[in-house]
């Protein structure tokens, strides 16, 4: 992992990651794509990481993809070799190509959040700003879409009608109304932002982390599929939890009072 470009760290069960190219207002290349996708495969194979935070060094969470250096070699790669990542994975930063992560991510938006930036925010499963932030899609000025989820998530965050408004116009928008149609949860002063994410942070982590892990997975798989499809996974995955350690711990605190110390197992 290149840690001059991300930074990566663990806190007890938390693990903090930021972008670090300031300097270019944190946007992707693909020496920071690259790096991403390896701080999510060490998460995924470290299961006493039970939740990550996200921010962005400096002023900006994340302009989005370095045009300079990533369109010139999407460009030159053949469809195939495109069409491959995009399919097959893991893709741009690994927020394209199907990977997935069953890890919870808050996004803790210290500022700027837009185009590619903005898909990666969508790739986050909870989202805190700081009221200066703007959001938005602007591809659509430069003759692009949103290429990297933000066509397949922001639909399922923030509903059809708001989603079409915010890709199709291409228009910048302010943290209260990212607030008001629910893409983030929580608008906090700058002083309070990583406070507020590390504190959401170890609610989530003081939970049994089998069950969180699959409590997201069934969410995320229930989106845009019949209901009696996904009840069926949600039961199915209740009775794994219902046979785990840390159900026993967790039954145990229940009806004796205590904290349970759960274990992953």
């Amino acid at each position: 992992m290149t840690d001059d470009v991300v930074k990566f760290s663990v806190l007890d069960h938390i693990a903090l990651v930021t972008l670090n190219r300031p300097g270019q207002r944190n946007a992707i290349d693909l020496e920071m794509s690259d790096a991403l996708i390896a701080v999510w495969d060490k998460v995924k194979a470290d299961r006493n990481i039970r939740v990550v935070v996200l921010t962005g060094e400096g002023p900006v969470f994340c302009a989005g993809a370095d045009l300079k250096k990533m369109i010139p070699h999407i460009r030159d790669a053949s469809d195939e070799d495109n069409r491959r990542r995009a399919l097959e994975g893991p893709g741009w930063a690994g927020i394209s190509g199907g990977y997935v992560m069953n890890t919870p991510i808050i996004a803790a938006i210290n500022g700027d959040c837009v185009a590619g930036g903005h898909e990666l925010a969508e790739f986050c499963d909870i989202r805190i700003t700081v009221p200066h932030a703007r959001f938005g899609h602007q591809e659509i000025k430069w003759g692009l879409m949103p290429g990297d989820g933000g066509c397949s998530r922001l639909p399922r965050i923030v509903g059809m009608g708001n989603a079409m408004n915010i890709i199709l116009t291409g228009d910048l928008y302010d943290a209260q109304e990212a607030h008001r149609i629910g893409f983030v949860t929580k608008v906090v002063e700058p002083g309070d932002l990583m406070d507020t994410a590390i504190a959401l942070a170890e609610r989530i982590a003081a939970n049994g982390p089998l069950a969180v892990r699959a409590a997201k997975q069934a969410v995320i798989r229930g989106a845009g599929r019949p209901i009696n499809d996904n009840i069926r996974f949600e039961t199915d995955t209740f009775s794994y939890l219902c046979k785990s350690d840390d159900w026993i711990k967790g039954q145990h605190a229940f009806l004796h009072g205590g904290t349970p110390a759960f274990e992953g197992r």
